[in-house]
């Protein structure tokens, strides 16, 4: 999958143009080609890749994600299709599956890590693989196999890895990138566009990354996951919100939150859709489980109220009145949308103990609880509670998507039922890539679901 035999070549420069509809990015340092390092600086590179990172976090993927799960709704056009009929077609997603690769994907990332050995800064080393291992753990959940381990090298045809192998190698990635925070170098200072160069920041949430992708195989492995999810979970991150207005929106500084400019062109993707769209509104389960709770600072810090209720649209896209839209506070352009927190490591240490019988769970339940200023809840601690804490915290989150997957919580009916018997499982594979790559299979044969997510939920 060398950028250069992809048809998209262009990526580096067409994925960080804006677009009203297509999820890009321009600004100061972004606009230098990445993938020629003859003309671009390691930290050139690497504020480009995590810029294409942001967008894989928070554009189309994301959203598909939030209406699959009805946090949201799509209510117009393409939206409407993705997530209330589910079309969704290897077109609509081929710059997004190809964006994890060139143009600041993959590609790039390799080549930060390859400057910073050369250059001994293990530091910046180890962050940039901790980056590599969120952009393709990311991946191998969306699509399941996928190329990696060819990815990078001189070769046109990138063999698809088993989802479970690309597991195995975000867990050794991980491990590698926090021996190497542990090591010497300047790092990227303040081209480290969310800590800063905070090596301690970057390790606990190097441990959350592993807990996730844990947590992500336990349908398949059972008690060996929830262990090492738990364990790896102890170590991650710790800083819990100062305040119940930080807890609203996931913003604690030791959370992973990307980084935006003030302008259209660089602001979040949320913002710039939410702006120049109004094609997203409140999504059926979301509204239903926040409108029936007491004092939630999160019911007004996500949707705007209506008659102090949030309106929804059905799972089919409509409402009877003009639905609740996402709310002021998660719309300006340098929002930092949440990407790994606090919060999800909270509630996989919660769900981790449940399964292994360890009373303890309810605490992390009532923890994250705490923060937004709501009481405990009485144990023993459930499976539903806790998804239903998580399914609200990870608002916007693509990981929500992949929580639901596993546990079918909170309970779904499909958009599209009776048409459509289940919620997507997986995401088609995008076309460029499938056009040049003959490993990639003919859409009709790809399968519904992937390796970790063998069953679907039922309603």
């Amino acid at each position: 999958m060398k950028s250069n035999k992809l048809t998209i070549a262009g990526l580096a420069a067409a994925a960080l143009a804006v677009s009203g509809c297509s999820d890009f990015l321009t600004g100061a340092g972004i606009d230098d080609n990445p993938n020629q390092p003859s003309a671009a600086t390691t930290e050139q590179l690497f504020v480009a890749a995590q810029a294409q990172g942001f967008v894989r976090q928070e554009g189309q993927v994301a959203r598909s994600a939030a209406m699959f799960i009805q946090q949201l709704s799509g209510t117009n056009n393409q939206q409407k299709d993705y997530g209330s009929s589910y079309l969704n077609t290897e077109a609509a997603y081929s710059t997004m599956f190809s964006g994890f690769y060139t143009g600041g994907g993959l590609v790039d990332w390799r080549k930060v890590q390859a400057n910073s050995r050369a250059a001994g800064d293990q530091q910046f080393e180890g962050i940039a693989k901790v980056w590599e291992a969120l952009m393709m753990g990311t991946a191998a959940a969306v699509w399941g196999d996928i190329p990696y381990r060819e990815a990078v090298a001189e070769t046109t045809a990138p063999a698809l890895d088993p989802q479970q192998q690309v597991y195995a190698d975000m867990q050794a990635l991980l491990s590698e990138a926090i021996t190497l925070l542990g090591g010497t170098g300047p790092g990227p200072g303040n081209t480290d566009l969310v800590f800063g160069g905070n090596v301690g920041r970057w390790t606990r949430v190097a441990h959350t990354l592993k807990a996730r992708y844990h947590m992500h195989t336990a349908e398949r492995l059972g008690t060996p996951a929830y262990q090492a999810a738990l364990a790896a979970a102890q170590n991650g991150i710790n800083e819990a919100p100062a305040s119940v207005a930080v807890a609203t929106n996931q913003q604690s500084p030791g959370n992973l939150r990307s980084f935006h400019g003030t302008t259209e062109q660089e602001g979040n993707l949320w913002g710039q859709f939410i702006v120049a769209r109004s094609d997203l509104a409140a999504g059926q389960a979301l509204a239903t489980i926040l409108n029936r709770r007491t004092g939630d600072p999160r019911k007004a810090g996500y949707f705007t109220l209506i008659n102090d209720s949030i309106i929804a649209a059905n799972r089919f896209g409509a409402a009877s009145t003009t639905p609740s839209i996402v709310a002021t506070a998660r719309r300006p352009y340098d929002f930092r949308q949440p990407i790994v927190t606090w919060e999800e490591n909270q509630l996989i240490m919660a769900e981790a103990k449940l399964a292994l019988g360890d009373p303890t769970a309810i605490n992390h339940v009532n923890a994250v609880r705490a923060s937004v200023g709501l009481p405990a809840l009485a144990g023993p601690a459930t499976l539903a509670m806790i998804m239903e804490e998580k399914y609200i915290a990870l608002f916007q989150n693509i990981e929500v998507w992949n929580d639901y997957k596993r546990t079918c919580f909170p309970a779904l009916l499909p958009a599209g039922a009776p048409v459509a018997k289940e919620i997507p499982g997986r995401l088609p594979y995008g076309q460029s890539e499938r056009q040049n790559n003959p490993n990639i299979p003919a859409v009709n044969s790809q399968p519904l679901r992937n390796w970790n997510d063998p069953n679907p939920c039922t309603s």
